[in-house]
């Protein structure tokens, strides 16, 4: 975005959840966030790719101790546990699961 880079959890030595920004104006220790988006859903972690919208930042699920389809976004306005959404696209169809990348248009997401 314009004022942060966004960082996607995927291993840090075990699957990850551990999501971060830097905000562009301060990269250094002080300008850095961060949150664990698996003290949402413990589910949530293993990703790879991600992408980001003038709202929101997208994590592409991957695999999470096995091939997930869990998607998770996090409010730009409120980079906290509060501010995560998930959804898991194995529930609509149970192939939908390991991506490698993502993006979005104006209206949709896709991995």
């Amino acid at each position: 975005t314009d004022t942060h880079a966004y960082y996607v959890p995927f291993n840090n030595g075990a699957l990850s959840g551990y999501a971060a920004r830097v905000s562009l104006s301060d990269f250094t220790s002080s300008g850095v966030e961060y949150l664990n988006l698996a003290d949402t859903n413990s589910n949530l972690k293993g990703f790879y790719g991600g992408f980001a919208t003038d709202t929101h930042a997208y994590y592409v699920p991957f695999n999470n101790g096995a091939l997930s389809g869990y998607a998770a976004r996090v409010s730009l306005s409120d980079f906290t546990s509060s501010g995560v959404e998930y959804l898991n696209l194995a529930d609509t169809n149970s192939n939908l699961k390991g991506f490698y990348g993502g993006f979005a248009t104006d209206t949709h997401a896709y991995y």
